[in-house]
């Protein structure tokens, strides 16, 4: 990794620097050294000397968001002027007394990939020493009765292990519901690498400590064999074990990666990029992945505006951002909190995603009064494409399946399909917001999205731009993210022409 401290002395000549570490030193007095020609891109900068103003813009391209570290004896020293820049990258005042402390801790805080992954129930069996009847729930639970009076007791055990390096703390949350007589503990075993057999470390986390994410992190490197116990009378279900590298505070799988979750321990992540500080804020819904984390991060900032990426990391690669009254009124306090941060309005706003993140867009941005909402082959009625999956999609896309069979909004699926258009055709609807949308004209999950969006928008006063493609979902993925990003920009463009 690489970090840049811009100071008056080296630290690379009195602190031992991390192997992983690429440490470059400027000057703070040196002006010809702020050339961005000259430096590499750093996941961090140190700022331990006051520095001119026009010195940190010279690099402004260089440095990231909530990756600039600034000593907190120096916050006296920066003026008003200042204030705008350390606003833009969000900037962390810390102190930097113990610079070896500090410098250890970088490669556990500010490496570069983001990663994030799940062990799916599927790859869990129920002990041998349990002996009542257990049924799978889908891909979303492992579910049985217990009567375990004395003490706890293994229930389950994943047949996969987690892959774990010394070098990173690793963050665990697993998924389970239970009764109120029953309690959990989960039980980690670190298997040394290069053996089957020697447990090199166990940890056993109370359902107390489960309320967080537990953080695992240990010198040996190895596997960790995951366990669920408990104990009392009731039903419990026992979903994933989501894992991701902790950046020990820092943020969730990005510098400044939030989390919000729910009773049901269902969860959502957001990152808000400061961008300009101008609007329009982009809101982006990220798609359909197996992997979790935030998508979109380099198209999104390559717009310069601000932005607000949104993930969902549930079922195999997301619930279409749906879930109970609680987590969907979490996501949305979310997007009014930035909007107002900002000094925004709602009009600033402009919703977008791909595929489930057109979704997203469409569903969330329904909700607020946005000035458009830019969405690349979007998935509306998804009752309908569970039921065209046994012929046009069978063994395939089973997460719409666990999405019809845990709905919790309405009696059906097809219920809230319905009341969706039914609130999208009825007032406001979409009101004045423009819709842009991208789509395939043999879509194989849902064919008549367009169609269905743009009958509920008949004689309303939205504009409706759509533009189709030949092919199926997945058949032509360059043209459609070229026509999502050409029309983000003609959208932005004609608002800001359009301001003071």
């Amino acid at each position: 990794m690489q970090v840049l401290q811009i100071g008056h002395d080296d630290w690379s000549d009195s602190c031992q620097i991390p192997a992983e570490v690429e440490w470059q030193y400027v000057d703070a007095d040196q002006e010809a050294a702020f050339d961005v020609n000259l430096l590499d891109r750093p996941q961090i900068t140190i700022l331990d000397a006051f520095c001119d103003l026009a010195k940190l813009q010279a690099i402004d391209s260089l440095v990231l968001p909530y990756r600039l570290v600034v000593a907190q004896s120096l916050v006296g020293e920066f003026n008003s002027t200042y204030q705008t820049y350390f606003k833009r990258k969000v900037a962390l005042f810390e102190s930097l007394e113990d610079r070896q402390e500090f410098t250890n801790g970088l490669p556990a805080r500010y490496f570069e990939e983001q990663f994030g992954q799940k062990l799916p129930i599927r790859k869990a069996l129920v002990s041998p020493l349990h002996k009542a009847d257990a049924w799978y729930e889908g891909n979303c639970y492992l579910a049985t009765n217990i009567s375990f009076e004395s003490g706890f007791h293994q229930l389950i055990v994943w047949k996969q292990n987690i892959p774990y390096e010394s070098h990173r703390v690793l963050e665990l949350w697993p998924e389970f519901i239970k009764g109120p007589s029953c309690e959990i503990e989960l039980v980690v075993q670190l298997i040394q690498s290069g053996t089957a057999d020697v447990i090199a470390h166990q940890a056993t986390y109370s359902q107390a400590e489960l309320a967080e994410p537990v953080i695992f992190s240990h010198p040996t490197s190895g596997y960790l064999s995951c366990s669920v116990f408990a104990k009392g009378n009731g039903l419990v279900k026992v979903g994933p074990i989501h894992y991701r590298h902790s950046r020990l505070g820092l943020g969730q799988f990005l510098p400044g990666g939030e989390r919000i979750v729910d009773s049901q321990r269902e969860e959502l992540f957001y990152y808000f990029h400061p961008g300009n500080l101008r609007p329009p804020l982009i809101v982006y819904f990220g798609g359909f992945r197996q992997t979790e984390g935030f998508e979109g991060y380099h198209m999104m900032a390559g717009l310069d505006h601000p932005f607000l990426l949104v993930s969902d990391p549930r079922l195999e690669g997301g619930r279409f951002y749906l879930g109970s009254d609680q987590l969907e009124g979490q996501l949305r306090q979310v997007i009014h909190q930035v909007v107002d941060s900002q000094g925004f309005s709602e009009r600033d706003a402009i919703f977008s995603g791909l595929a489930m993140g057109a979704f997203g867009a469409l569903y969330y941005g329904s909700q607020f009064n946005a000035l458009a909402i830019v969405a690349g082959k979007p998935i509306i009625d998804l009752g309908y494409v569970a039921k065209r999956g046994r012929l046009v999609r069978p063994n395939d896309f089973f997460t719409i399946f666990d999405i019809v069979n845990f709905w919790n909004k309405t009696d059906s699926v097809d219920t809230f399909t319905g009341e969706l258009i039914e609130r999208w055709n009825g007032s406001p609807g979409f009101g004045d917001t423009q819709i842009l949308m991208s789509y395939m004209e043999q879509d194989d999950y849902d064919d008549r999205a367009y169609y269905t969006l743009l009958g509920s928008q008949t004689g309303k006063p939205t504009k409706v731009i759509a533009r189709g493609y030949q092919g199926r979902h997945n058949d032509d993925n360059p043209s459609v993210t070229a026509w999502f990003t050409n029309q983000l920009r003609r959208v932005m463009s004609e608002y800001l022409a359009g301001q003071p």
